[in-house]
This record gives C-alpha cells, sequence and structure tokens, in this order.
C-alpha cells in the first residue's frame, strides 16, 4: 500500500512539475547551450510549449502557471479577447468576391539579390529555347524558369516584368500540353494589368486578350466552366475604370458571347433579347424551333459547375449599371436557366426570378412579365411561398393598374416588401426605384457630358463600294468619328429637360398610356 501510494503522489508530482515535463520531452536547457545545431534549437521548442524558465524559480513545481503557457505570458483577460473575430469580421458566408492577396515585397539590399536572381532564371529560360548542335528547346524547363523568374520579379514589386515573364512561361506551357498550368499563369497576368499603371485603354485590350488566352487553354483542358468563367472576366476587362453610362460595341458584344458561354441561346427564354452577335447554336434553315439533337448538345453544353451563375449575375448587374435593360434581361434568363437546371435551388432562384420581373417592367412590356411570374416562376412551389414572389406581383400589378400609389407602398423601403428589396443587389435596388406606371425605367441621364473631339466628320463616312453616303456610318471608322461636341451636349441636355419636365400633377397622366 506504501509503495502504491508513493508512485500516485510520484505521477502527480511528475504532472504538475512543467520543469520535469520540459526536461523530458527536450533535454536540460543547460546542456542545450552547445552541441550540434539540431541540439541547440531545443530551448526554443521547449519555450514554445511550455514558457520560459524564471530563473528565481528554476526547478520548482510552480515556476510557470499552466494557464500562462507560451513564449509570452498574458497579463490579462482581455489580451486573450483581442485575437477573438469581432461581429464585423466574422465570417459572412460563401462570396465569390475574393480579395487579392498582397504578397510582401522586398527592397534595398534584398531586393537586388532577387532581381539578381530572376534574371539569372531570365537567362536559364533563353538558353533552354536555343537550337544548338546537339540540343533542342526545351519549353518545359523554359516554362519552368520564366515562372521562378516572375515569382522573384513579383516580390520585387515589378508588376510589368512579372507579367511578360508569365505570359512567356504560359506560352511555353500551351506548347507542351499543360494547359491548365498555362491558363493559371494567363489569369495571373490578367489580375496584373488590372492594376498597372498604364493607359487605361491598353490595359482594357491586354486584360481582355489575356483573361481570353486562358479560356482558350481551360477550353483545351476541357474545363468548359472554368473557360466561360475567363469569358466573363474578359468581357468585364473593357469595363475597368469606366464611370459612364453608356457601354461600348465591344464590351457589349464580349459580355453577351460569356452569357453564351454558360447558357446556350436555345436554352434562354429570353435569347430574343440579345443584342449583338449570333447564337452558336442558330439553325442554318431559320426555324423557330430547335431540332432536337441541338437541344441535345446545347444541354451537354450547359455549365454545370458549382456557383456558376454568380458569374452570370455579375454581367447582369454591370448590364442595369449602364441602363442596358434588354441585355440583362438576356443574361438573367441564362442565370435562370442554369438554376432550374441544378435542382436544388430555392432563394437564389426566387431572388432571380423577381429580377427577371424587375427588368420585364424596365423594358416597359409588364404583359411579358405577368405572363412570364405565371407560366414559369409560379410554378415552382418554393416561389410561391417565398417574399420575392410578393415583391414580384405587387409591382406588376401596381403597373397593370397604373397605381401610382401602389408602385410606391410596393417598393417603399419601410414596407411590407423591404426584406425582399434588401435581398437584391443596389444596383436592382436601385432600378426598382426608377420604375414609373406609364412606361419605360427613368434612365439616369446627366446632362453635362465630356464629348471627346476627334478628326473626321460622322457623316462622310466610306461605304463598302467605295462611295460616300451621307448618314451612313462605316464600323471601321466608329473610333474615328468627328463629334461636335456642344452640339451633342445641348441635344443631350433638351432630352433630359424632356424627360424631367414637371407637367403638373403626376396622377393626371396616369390616365393616358403614353407607350
Amino acid at each position: 500500500t506504501n509503495e502504491s501510494t508513493h508512485q500516485i503522489v510520484r505521477v502527480m508530482s511528475y504532472k504538475s512539475n512543467t520543469t520535469s515535463n520540459r526536461d523530458a520531452l527536450f533535454g536540460n536547457s543547460s546542456k542545450a547551450k552547445s552541441g550540434p545545431k539540431h541540439k541547440r534549437v531545443n530551448k526554443t521548442n521547449r519555450d514554445d510549449l511550455f514558457g520560459g524558465i524564471d530563473k528565481g524559480n528554476e526547478g520548482t513545481n510552480n515556476s510557470r502557471k499552466f494557464s500562462n503557457f507560451g513564449s509570452k505570458p498574458l497579463s490579462s483577460a482581455s489580451s486573450t479577447m483581442k485575437t477573438l473575430p469581432s461581429p464585423e469580421n466574422a465570417s459572412r458566408g460563401y462570396s465569390r468576391e475574393t480579395k487579392s492577396i498582397i504578397l510582401p515585397t522586398v527592397s534595398g539590399a534584398a531586393k537586388m539579390k532577387k532581381l539578381k536572381e530572376a534574371e539569372d532564371f531570365r537567362d536559364k529560360a533563353t538558353k533552354a529555347m536555343e537550337r544548338g548542335i546537339f540540343t533542342r528547346p526545351d519549353p518545359v524547363m523554359a516554362g519552368n524558369y520564366y515562372k521562378r523568374a516572375a515569382d522573384a520579379y513579383g516580390l520585387c514589386g515589378e508588376n510589368r516584368l512579372e507579367r511578360l515573364h508569365r505570359v512567356a512561361s504560359a506560352d511555353c506551357q500551351m506548347g507542351t500540353g499543360s494547359y491548365s498550368a498555362a491558363a493559371t499563369e494567363y489569369t495571373k497576368a490578367g489580375a496584373l494589368v488590372k492594376n498597372a499603371k498604364e493607359e487605361l485603354q491598353r490595359k482594357r485590350k491586354e486584360g481582355w486578350k489575356f483573361y481570353s488566352d486562358a479560356a482558350k487553354a481551360w477550353e483545351e483542358a476541357n474545363e468548359q466552366g472554368k473557360a466561360a468563367n475567363c469569358r466573363v472576366l474578359s468581357a468585364l476587362a473593357w469595363t475597368w475604370e469606366d464611370d459612364s453610362r453608356i457601354l461600348e460595341k465591344q464590351a457589349l458584344t464580349s459580355l453577351e458571347e460569356a452569357v453564351e458561354a454558360h447558357v446556350p441561346d436555345v436554352l434562354n427564354i429570353y435569347s430574343r433579347f440579345r443584342q449583338t452577335g449570333v447564337s452558336k447554336y442558330a439553325d442554318s434553315t431559320h426555324s423557330f424551333a430547335p431540332s432536337k439533337e441541338t437541344l441535345v448538345l446545347a444541354k451537354e453544353a450547359l455549365n454545370k459547375t458549382p456557383y456558376a451563375h454568380e458569374s452570370v449575375q455579375e454581367v447582369v448587374h454591370t448590364l442595369v449599371h449602364f441602363e442596358d435593360y434588354q441585355s440583362a434581361l438576356y443574361a438573367c434568363g441564362a442565370a435562370s436557366a442554369m438554376l432550374e437546371c441544378d435542382g436544388v435551388s430555392t432563394m437564389t432562384l426566387s431572388r432571380n426570378y423577381v429580377m427577371e420581373t424587375i427588368l420585364a417592367l424596365s423594358t416597359g412590356d409588364p404583359v411579358m412579365a405577368e405572363r412570364q411570374f405565371l407560366d414559369r416562376h409560379v410554378q415552382k412551389t418554393h416561389y410561391l411561398t417565398s417574399r420575392e414572389c410578393a415583391l414580384a406581383e405587387d409591382l406588376f400589378r401596381a403597373i397593370l393598374n397604373r397605381d401610382p400609389n401602389a408602385l410606391e407602398e410596393a417598393r417603399s423601403p419601410a414596407g411590407s416588401n423591404k426584406n425582399a428589396l434588401a435581398s437584391l443587389h443596389v444596383c436592382v435596388r436601385d432600378l426598382v426605384q426608377a420604375l414609373r406606371v406609364n412606361g419605360v425605367a427613368k434612365r439616369n441621364i446627366s446632362p453635362k457630358l465630356t464629348v471627346p473631339t476627334v478628326s473626321k466628320p460622322i457623316y462622310n463616312c466610306q461605304v463598302e463600294d467605295g462611295n460616300t453616303e451621307e448618314g451612313v456610318s462605316s464600323p471601321k471608322d466608329y473610333e474615328n468619328v468627328d463629334l461636335d461636341s456642344e452640339k451633342l451636349a445641348d441635344e443631350l441636355g433638351v432630352m433630359v429637360d424632356l424627360d424631367d419636365i414637371d407637367v403638373g400633377n403626376d396622377d393626371s397622366d396616369d390616365d393616358i398610356d403614353l407607350r
């Protein structure tokens, strides 16, 4: 009995003595000052796990309390609370928007060393691509060296050099069939262009080019979902730093092509609202109903990757910002087709349905909004009980009945539909406030516009046969047209004045159909 009691006391003493634990795991700290390097680091490991030893209390059982283990003792309980996430910094769930990772940069002597290292990698890559009597180009090795050089330039903060070497690495990877690695490098180069300090038009063109090359690489790797996402990024490159309300034709064409990369037009209920280009799945016989073979091929090409609809919804928000409501309705129909195909989306599909109704009303067609609501939307059981369904019905009923009071009540931020409005994107909420009972949504056009002046006159353009025809503009001379800025500003000012003119009481013209 005495022997067992002695063993229990010895075990308890071993557990409560941090010095014994420390020495048992890492050895005596006094012996760690000499010897090999891997043994000298024991003191650091020991202090990280059990805390430093108080020289005045070394060898005692209570040299350090268990609650204060660590390299630095905590002074109070408040220091522990600082490490906890605050409510505003807590996780808010999945979000497609990703913050760019800011890599650390070096300076001084370390920067010069990294630049020299990058130059060495570049020289090795150049040498690897040389052809000799007994050697031939090695794009695999060259692509690796170009990538390492780009990483080194990135640490030095050299945006342009990093971008050029990433593109060179991607080109080498494409030649060897490493399409995924090439697409990754092209995507990184496109992200670098957006933050580059260069001419805006050049940035847009290079961003579109790099993201388009990334999309082609993903298509070669049979990654259609990632390819479609890169198509969206390449189209959005044309809208970088664009604060105007007029969308360029090239940007609109790229956006609509990116939408079809996700959903073929034969599966989009609003494909007739596409304004540029021709669908790849268009029937050569010009028949209204697509063939069965075309539908099967389109369903196979439909993007079914998770969260793929968010790229299309980003296109919708961009088009709504530029007040191109018909193309926005076309993109919104594509997003609905993707969400209907997965069979599991409920809340996201409901919000997309109400966006369809809002965009249909903004184009001045409440009849189409009501028909799609009855024929498609309410056929989903979950949509009938959603708050988005109530908002959509209140909006198109108020416009069909030409009741301005009901419209104001339906879109009031403090009304019964406030929760449904809060779940929409901010640009869609602004569009709801712009709806009117007597026509299309009111456009936000400022009379103070700055119009650039260039060299050629607008009514002196060459047509295809070489003759000059008045009133016909050639697409090739689109950027070289001479616009009279003062005259055009005056015309836009008149348009805005007519749009904002006050004709008296708003209730007086609600009974007149201005369409």
